[in-house]
């Protein structure tokens, strides 16, 4: 087994050289947890993963709420399905708490605090969804002291309690509307289960990955992550590299070592959802892709290894490209990211115009 191989299989499990997808819920269901902070990376993510596809259709799944967009591992916002939202959030709440639960002291967010904003947002929920501000404005009328941060850990808190989660936007504002409209109550499982679970979704989907991978990605302590992977290892192949152990399913039939060019998003669960990135991106070139404000740049991936970043801006009727490569691309390769901005231009529904 070489690093090579590896990648070929990772591409393969995270749908993005093959994919038995066919639907947007199918895409984010399979890799359990999308990474959306980054709204319309998070959405060019599920297109990569679903060709033919495009903005409007991701944007008429959420509208119909078959996926929904909320805060869940790692306190972080991403899309999962109504499947799934509940039993991640109640697994994943109490480390989340645990976490935070100095700067709650300093924020003076006591339990009553938050109980008390999750009634007011369960509340003015039930009749209509609400932006931030409207939300805001809410609280501080029904005296509870709001900052920016302050804000963050409210919304935060509710959506892991369950209460809320993010609804359609109005115009360019995102708003927020109460779970129980997205993703109906369920009896739940138990803590073991939903550990049990989340490992074997998350090798699935990601794998080939080792037990600290998965620890990162789904914001658990080491011991628990290797309780959550031992206790489904009877389902999930083993490979050992470099004195590591990978976990992932096994390799149907059709697999094919395939390469090729891909313009990936910059929080993509291909880069984002590894602690060790090393086996994509040289060490001393990741430093580039780790900014000091924590937003990723959209990267450019080639024969599975990350070679350089891009961007686009919109402007009338085309999209205008632009590679940042870490060498300098040959005419070869610069052809290849024409042919691979296609499905983008497709997604975005505008010609896409480069500059190399």
């Amino acid at each position: 087994m070489t690093a090579r191989d590896l990648i070929h299989l990772r591409l393969h499990h995270q749908l993005l050289s093959q994919t038995t997808a066919t639907s947007v819920v199918d895409v984010v269901s399979h890799l359990c947890a999308m990474q959306a902070q980054d709204y319309a990376g998070a959405k060019w993510s599920i297109g990569l993963r679903l060709p033919g596809t495009t903005d409007a259709d991701i944007e008429q799944a959420i509208l119909s709420r078959l996926i929904v967009r909320t805060t869940t591992i790692r306190g972080t916002l991403h899309f999962v399905s109504p499947a799934d939202v509940r039993w991640i959030a109640a697994f994943v709440r109490p480390r989340i708490v645990s976490k935070y639960a100095g700067r709650y002291k300093q924020l003076e967010l006591d339990d009553a605090v938050v109980a008390k904003s999750n009634t007011i947002f369960e509340k003015a929920l039930a009749s209509s969804s609400l932006t931030r501000k409207e939300l805001e404005v809410l609280l501080v009328k029904n005296g509870v002291a709001v900052t920016n941060e302050r804000m963050n850990h409210f919304l935060s808190r509710a959506a892991l309690d369950q209460v809320i989660c993010c609804g359609a936007r109005r115009g360019k504002e995102f708003t927020y509307e109460l779970l129980d409209s997205w993703a109906p109550s369920s009896s739940g499982i138990s803590a073991e289960e939903a550990r049990a679970k989340l490992a074997l979704r998350y090798f699935t989907g990601h794998g080939p990955a080792t037990v600290q991978d998965f620890a990162s990605w789904a914001g658990l302590t080491l011991g628990d992550a290797r309780a959550g992977l031992l206790s489904v290892t009877s389902s999930l192949s083993k490979i050992t590299f470099n004195d590591m152990e990978y976990w992932m399913p096994d390799v149907p039939g059709s697999f094919k070592n395939t390469s090729g060019v891909f313009l990936l998003p910059g929080f993509d669960e291909y880069f984002i959802g590894y602690a060790d990135r090393t086996l994509i991106v040289d060490e001393e070139r990741l430093k580039k892709l780790l900014p000091l404000n924590g937003i990723f740049s959209p990267t450019i991936v080639v024969n599975g290894r990350i070679e350089g970043t891009w961007k686009r801006t919109v402007k009338k009727n085309v999209l205008q490209m632009e590679s940042v490569p870490f060498q300098p691309f040959s005419d070869a390769r610069q052809q290849a990211m024409v042919k691979a901005s296609k499905p983008f231009s497709k997604f975005m529904g505008l010609p896409v115009e480069w500059e190399f």
